[in-house]
């Protein structure tokens, strides 16, 4: 007993500052030497171990108190130090944050100016009124019109003399049109068109030709869509030939060239992508699982990531911004067949009253339209087993939706066209020295054009035609009601 407590009283009396030396723990400092991060978790570390090691302290006797009460000291100094580094590092990266997006704000500006004035002549004046100028829109409206020629032209060709190349064909165009539309939409109320179902279908078809062709399941799913609702999407929203308009062009290619590439890819046997083996007859029948099963279960996924998308994601800025969404456009659009076959089936079934009409905002409008989609996708997924397994059954198909947009295109030029593209030529001046009834036909003009845009998928020049009237236009629009050629039209 003696002997061990000599032992403990001989380890007290070499218990000094120069023992306890903390250089040991990283060298240099104390604990200056340790690695802590400048997160949370980090943080939390050292507190727990600054913690610890004053519990230690406390659990072992033999440490004078002088010394306890010394070290205890220094590492709260040394915490109350790297807390401080660790905020001055914060406020140093925020700091340069703030410049790097003063800097590149400073740039975009520049660069904004730069483009101005290499398209406009002057730094001032923007692009989007530069293209409305007369001489600038009749020179923009031959191009589009040269290159919506040029399109189908190269899309017959493609399609009649080399089928097994049309996906080339097929990446190459539509790749250009979305990345097209992404730039002129993106920053508009239409941004939120983008995540409609013919981009996924198109965006998908893309990838399954690039990255596995050979996946006979995934294409015939691809099959399934764009012969069924991406392809009858022509006739839901109206789809017209017009080549001067690349709004309407645009349109009309994301939906009319995937059912014609799968045409392709189906009758004519192709070495990148195969649907049927002619010699096997492998793949030359669609079956039930993917028909129906595989075709709306990836349906399902477009429609989940969508909900996310505007409804949680994009909700705050859609409504702060007045944004358009596919429902919102159809909800607030009653000529359109969406809205009124929707809106009557609901009533008969008691889900809307007989005088309620759609709400956009509501949850109910939400449902019925995401429910009515789901509907229809099923609908028009009907006669692709029949496309699928006869030829001539898939070429009158295509035949009907391709005759029905050029129908589209013709009443576009013959009645809304021609008159509205002198209306947006003239000054208020030539249209003040009219006649009152040449006024009174003028504003009936006007109206007939709104009323027969608004039934076709949003675009550019429809934004315009909505802008207020001028006082010009009210004067026009009193007198056109007072008129008997007004009535007439009436």
């Amino acid at each position: 007993m003696g002997a061990n407590t000599e032992r403990n009283d001989a380890k007290s009396v070499n218990i000094t500052d120069d023992y306890w030396d903390f250089d040991e723990f990283g060298g240099g400092g104390g604990v200056d030497g340790i690695g802590f991060g400048d997160d949370e978790d980090e943080q939390l570390r050292l507190s727990d171990f600054t913690g610890d090691l004053m519990g230690f302290f406390k659990e072992v006797p033999s440490i004078p108190d002088h010394l306890r009460k010394e070290w205890k000291k220094r590492i709260r100094k040394h915490q109350l130090r790297i807390k401080k580094k660790l905020s001055e590092a914060r406020d140093g990266l925020r700091t340069i944050h703030e410049q790097i997006k003063k800097k590149g704000s400073s740039l975009r500006q520049k660069g904004a100016k730069a483009a101005r004035r290499i398209i406009t002549g002057s730094s001032n004046k923007r692009v989007r009124d530069f293209v409305k100028e007369p001489p600038v829109a009749r020179m923009i409206d031959c191009i589009s019109f040269t290159l919506g020629v040029m399109l189908l032209v190269s899309a017959e060709f493609f399609a009649l003399k080399l089928p097994d190349q049309f996906w080339k064909f097929y990446i190459v165009t539509v790749g250009a049109m979305m990345v097209t539309r992404v730039c002129l939409w993106w920053g508009g109320v239409f941004k939120y068109f983008l995540f409609d179902f013919c981009y996924y279908v198109n965006l998908v078809l893309i990838i399954i030709l690039i990255v596995c062709p050979e996946n006979t399941t995934l294409l015939q799913v691809c099959f399934v869509w764009t012969n069924g609702p991406v392809g009858l999407a022509m006739v839901t929203w109206r789809n017209s030939l017009v080549f001067h308009s690349l709004e309407k062009v645009t349109s009309l290619y994301v939906h009319a060239a995937p059912p014609l590439l799968m045409m392709c890819t189906r009758w004519y046997n192709t070495d990148h992508a195969k649907l049927c083996n002619e010699e096997t007859g492998e793949s030359c029948y669609l079956p039930w699982t993917t028909w129906w099963g595989y075709s709306f279960a990836l349906y399902l996924v477009w429609q989940l990531l969508q909900i996310l998308l505007t409804e949680i994601i994009g909700r705050k800025e859609i409504e702060r911004r007045k944004l358009q969404t596919s429902c919102r456009w159809i909800a607030t659009h009653p000529r359109m067949p969406a809205h009124f076959i929707s809106l009557r089936i609901a009533r008969r079934l008691g889900i809307m009253a007989k005088d309620e009409s759609y709400d956009h905002t509501s949850l109910k409008t939400k449902i019925i339209f995401v429910t009515f989609q789901a509907v229809y996708t099923l609908i028009t997924m009907l006669p692709c087993k029949m496309l699928y397994e006869s030829f001539w059954a898939h070429i009158v198909y295509l035949a009907v939706l391709y005759i029905y947009c050029v129908w589209n295109g013709a009443r576009f030029y013959i009645h809304v066209f021609a008159e509205r593209y002198i209306l947006q030529f003239r000054t208020p001046d030539s249209i003040e020295s009219k006649s009152p009834r040449s006024k009174a036909s003028t504003s009936s003009i006007e109206n007939l054009i709104i009323s027969k845009e608004s039934l076709e998928k949003p675009s550019v020049s429809v934004s315009q035609l909505k802008k207020e009237p001028t006082p010009v236009q009210a004067n026009q629009v009193k007198e056109s009601l007072t008129s008997p050629e007004q009535k007439k039209i009436q």
